[in-house]
């Protein structure tokens, strides 16, 4: 009980950080605030500081969290030895020839550098004293949690979502788990550009991780190599999460910057490698889900006749709600695999999915959040940490290119094929519109003609002159707020908008 209302006052000290935060408005204030919410989130470790990991991989705290992405200020090597002889089940110097003090500490333990008897380099991973006490208690803070906003409003499944941060922490906090996890992408993952730490085996235990010591840079150190450099990282980096979500099904779902490093591969500057580390958040995908994905992306760019609903269902989203909001479905899916539908380099600055999205869907938006499975919100993280990453980077790729390059086309063609179960039925996707068309003609005669892009319909009554939708106000048969829902709800097919004529002025607005 006392460890619970210990781990209370510091959630509570956090949350009066945050609201000094967002209410502070000079630049003095904003930085003491953010400094403070960084040693709150360091001291607090488990899973609030994984709390602050995450905005700080968002940017929501500037440089004052930036720490929490690559590690805190680490424990005295001595507070940490009684618990590495406990898992050894012998003295420390019977195993190791040295053990440095450490300079790389997370969320639920630290890492030290050591030397073991027969001569190995290694990296001991070392879980903290009482960590797991701290979880409990963090856990059972999550469980008092009342519904309220969006999570009430939307009917968020917020008991799955505690199960799978449980189950998830659970795992974490076990280092057998982690080892075999690691094992395991050690002998699938085959990407030559990625190294995976050699795992001793008979030295890890529960609390005790031993692996072979690698070293190289943090992202942001990399951020002044040559542009073909960074280049081959960014498609290092995503031909990692997309073998990880459609060839081995098993996701490194924690991509933050502490969690890698980068060096040039046998000391040349034209080969880059990337060793990953941290397996201890990993989520396991089935096989319906990971071909419904890649059949959901396929389908999109050879604009086959797709049924979205489908898709989301086979990878566990409630099919209940997406009916709410089927018709928007094709056009919400272009939006969220737009990278992936070029054969070109796609310009991240372009995207502006989230813009997007509100804008299309309004309110909606919370139907396919809510519908969506608890366990998204890892693979949410996962793609948000690599176009986090991208953006670091500053560079442009072709996702397609990658995509064909380290998947087999035998798997292609099994989600190409792949029957999703029946739950619905919308609009083809290949009638959807690209090109927003607005033409004026006076006297037979065209004095302007310009193309939008298709979502630039939502927004009609802004680049409508003021004197044209006072005359379509007048008009009977044209309702613009009318026509924009309309069109909405067809999830921006191809159409005649409006076709109006007023004193020898046409004016046509088409989407194709």
């Amino acid at each position: 009980m006392w460890n619970l209302f210990k781990r209370s006052q510091k959630l509570i000290k956090i949350f009066f950080s945050f609201r000094r935060l967002s209410r502070s408005d000079d630049i003095d204030s904003q930085q003491r605030a953010r400094h403070s919410l960084m040693q709150q989130f360091a001291d607090a470790r488990g899973v609030t500081m994984k709390v602050g990991q995450l905005f700080a991989a968002a940017g929501e705290a500037a440089d004052e969290l930036a720490p929490l992405i690559k590690s805190i200020e680490p424990l005295p090597l001595k507070k940490m030895l009684p618990v590495i002889e406990k898992s050894l089940g012998c003295s420390w110097k019977k195993v190791f020839k040295s053990i440095d003090e450490s300079i790389a500490a997370a969320s639920l333990g630290q890492v030290h550098h050591a030397v073991l008897q027969n001569g190995d380099e290694v990296a001991i991973k070392v879980q903290y004293p009482d960590i797991q006490m701290a979880i409990d208690a963090e856990m059972k803070l999550l469980g008092m949690m009342p519904k309220a906003g969006p999570v009430k409003q939307w009917s968020f499944d917020l008991d799955g979502y505690r199960h799978v941060l449980k189950d998830n922490m659970h795992n974490e906090l076990d280092y057998r788990h982690e080892a075999q996890t690691q094992i395991f992408f050690l002998h699938h993952l085959n990407l030559p550009a990625v190294v995976v730490p050699f795992v001793y085996e008979h030295l890890s235990s529960e609390k005790l991780l031993v692996q072979s010591w690698e070293e190289g840079l943090y992202l942001d150190q990399t951020l002044n190599w040559p542009q073909q450099s960074r280049e081959k990282i960014a498609c290092t980096l995503l031909g990692l999460l997309l073998t990880s979500l459609f060839k081995t099904r098993q996701l490194h779902a924690d991509p933050h910057m502490g969690n890698s490093y980068f060096r040039n591969k046998e000391n040349t500057s034209s080969e880059i490698e990337m060793v990953l580390m941290d397996f201890g958040c990993t989520i396991e995908l089935s096989e319906a889900q990971s071909l419904a994905l890649l059949k959901l992306i396929i389908s999109l760019r050879e604009k086959t006749s797709g049924l979205p609903i489908r898709n989301f269902a086979a990878m566990g989203f409630d099919a209940e709600k997406l009916a709410r909001i089927e018709p928007y479905l094709p056009r919400l899916c272009l939006y969220l695999f737009e990278p992936f539908l070029k054969d070109e380099v796609f310009r991240l600055n372009h995207w502006q999915v989230g813009e997007k999205i509100t804008d299309f869907l309004a309110e909606k938006r919370w139907w396919f959040r809510s519908a969506g499975p608890a366990k998204l919100i890892f693979i949410m993280r996962a793609f948000q940490g690599f176009t986090q990453q991208l953006q670091m980077l500053n560079v442009d790729i072709n996702w397609w290119k990658v995509l064909h390059e380290v998947l087999p086309e035998d798997l292609i063609e099994k989600a190409r094929n792949y029957q999703c179960p029946v739950v619905g039925e919308n609009e083809s996707i290949k009638a959807l519109a690209n090109v927003l068309k607005v033409k004026v003609i006076k006297q037979g005669v065209t004095k302007v003609e310009v193309d939008l892009p298709a979502e630039a319909v939502l927004n009609l009554e802004q680049f409508i002159p003021a004197e044209i939708q006072l005359k379509l106000k007048k008009s009977s048969e044209i309702d613009l707020k009318e026509i924009i829902e309309k069109v909405r709800l067809s999830s921006l097919a191809a159409q005649t908008v409006f076709d109006y004529e007023d004193n020898n002025q046409r004016y046509q607005v088409w989407l194709e």
